[in-house]
């Protein structure tokens, strides 16, 4: 049911915010905690107002529905949302070591959300419209010592990586199952977590870790060979697999698979060391490592970094998405000097057309891991190689205007693009700045990690589409179109938040 819920906007309006040294004081260990009672009334309230904006214009030429590529006939497709909302919290203090809390997640409509154009992913969207939405996110028992946590429920699950909050919209990821974090020895932590189900953003109820990854036939219907009989898209799926498992749109419909996770991270002297493995039931297997080493050549704030990432994905046990046989590995460098980061990545992902969707990685579970993931999120498809360069400056650090933190970025992204490629897509190159501002903190925070009080987060990015290719002669090799044909697309995003 869709719950107008503007009531909870109000609330957290009418909030004041916590000092920053005084943030966790309803969680301060030092205060005693004798009883449940106390366990209630002296827990931790957790609360963010956020507005959130964005506007995406692109030019989407004819080709995407017939085989007339006509430049100078191209239609606009216009995509928006505006909505305010956020969430609220609580959780009891710790009463032996354990505590209790729940969050809800709301998004409102507020401002122009034009009926007649696509949301993109701010508000309830399923019933083809951009509603309002309330979700209990939230609902876990934590027990935590100084070397153990575990936690048991709905949580925000906000740095495993490829299972993270991905937290772009009007509400982040939260995840259900139960994680459990040893820190035990010195420099090391080791994660095990079974994560049963994911909300997505904007939806009311968790869904299953194959269906939150969005597996797909991507043709529609297809016979017991998995051949396509309805639809005419491309076929995602490829090798064997059943075609049971998905209804006749071409969405899974099987059984609900769950996730093991288990990780193991060093760090010591600047260099950090990282291992994830992530295991879908009957679906894939992902291996993620990561390396990253930082040092100072010279006496003096100038500060490098070196770091890499390295990720495969098979398919394992039931195989529902068929064939999975794909990797992409990263290199990045970093220079840090008073305030001024600059940086350059390269990215590569597998080409395979013998694995799905041509070999793209599934990254649906929370934030793409890749270096050169920046606002238009699709550096991870097949055979994707990219090249990034950047820079960022916090003009807090020196004085020049306190609480200011801007980023510029450019990458070029070269896809499979021959006729002969099954799994062709368009080149693209993106230009992002992003501008942020808070009213509290002078300097040393980031663009996106909540910060206490109010901040305000601008975002652009402009994305140019080859579009010299042959799109015709393509769907007469293939039988299918040349994916989404796109030319120059902006998109604007705004964030005005308040966290206390």
């Amino acid at each position: 049911m869709k719950i107008k819920i503007v009531v909870l906007s109000m609330l957290l309006l009418s909030s004041d915010p916590l000092p920053a040294a005084a943030e966790n004081e309803f969680m301060d260990e030092s205060q005693p905690v004798n009883s449940p009672s106390d366990a209630l009334t002296k827990g931790k309230i957790k609360g963010l107002l956020r507005y959130s904006g964005q506007y995406r214009e692109s030019n989407l030429l004819p080709t995407q529905d017939n085989t007339t590529p006509a430049p100078d006939n191209q239609t606009e497709k216009k995509q928006q949302y505006s909505g305010i909302g956020g969430y609220l919290g609580y959780e009891t203090a710790p009463w032996f070591n354990t505590s209790i809390g729940a969050t809800l997640y709301t998004g409102n409509p507020l401002g122009n959300n034009p009926d007649d154009r696509k949301g993109l992913g701010g508000l309830y969207e399923d019933d083809g419209g951009q509603d309002s939405y309330i979700a209990l996110g939230e609902v876990f028992i934590r027990y935590q010592t100084d070397v153990h946590r575990v936690v048991v429920g709905r949580l925000e699950m906000p740095d495993y990586r490829f299972v993270s909050l991905s937290n772009v919209r009007i509400s982040p990821f939260t995840h259900e199952g139960a994680t459990y974090e040893n820190s035990s020895l010195e420099g090391f932590k080791f994660n095990l977590a079974y994560i049963t189900r994911q909300k997505d953003r904007n939806v009311f109820d968790f869904e299953d870790m194959v269906r939150a990854a969005r597996v797909k036939t991507g043709c529609g219907a297809v016979d017991a060979n998995g051949n396509c009989i309805s639809g005419g898209d491309k076929k995602l799926i490829r090798g064997n697999f059943n075609p049971d498992n998905f209804d006749f749109s071409g969405a899974y419909s099987g059984a609900d698979k769950a996730m093991q996770m288990v990780a193991v991270t060093y760090e010591k002297d600047g260099l950090s060391l990282e291992g994830w493995n992530y295991y879908a039931d009957d679906f894939v297997n992902t291996i993620y490592l990561y390396g990253q080493y930082n040092f100072k050549p010279m006496d003096n704030d100038l500060a490098l970094t070196a770091a890499g990432q390295y990720a495969d994905q098979q398919d394992v046990g039931g195989h529902v998405a068929g064939d999975v046989d794909t990797w992409f590995y990263g290199l990045r460098l970093q220079a840090y000097y008073e305030g001024l980061t600059l940086f350059t990545a390269y990215n590569e992902v597998s080409y395979n057309e013998n694995s799905y969707d041509g070999g793209t990685i599934f990254v649906r579970w929370g934030t793409p891991q890749m270096f050169n993931s920046f606002q238009v999120q699709d550096s991870e498809l097949a055979g994707t190689k990219s090249v990034g360069v950047g820079l960022q400056y916090d003009f807090g650090l020196k004085g020049i205007l306190p609480g200011v933190l801007m980023r510029v970025r450019h990458a070029d992204y070269n896809l499979p693009d021959s006729i002969l490629q099954a799994d062709a897509r368009q080149d693209r190159t993106e230009t992002t700045f992003d501008i942020r501002y808070s009213f509290k903190k002078t300097t040393g925070f980031s663009l996106f990690n909540e910060i206490d009080g109010l901040s305000i987060l601008f975002r652009v990015a402009y994305n140019n589409f080859r579009t010299d290719y042959d799109f015709a002669a393509y769907k007469a090799a293939h039988g299918y179109e040349f994916e989404s044909i796109t030319d120059d697309l902006i998109d604007y995003r705004l964030y005005l938040d308040y966290k206390f």
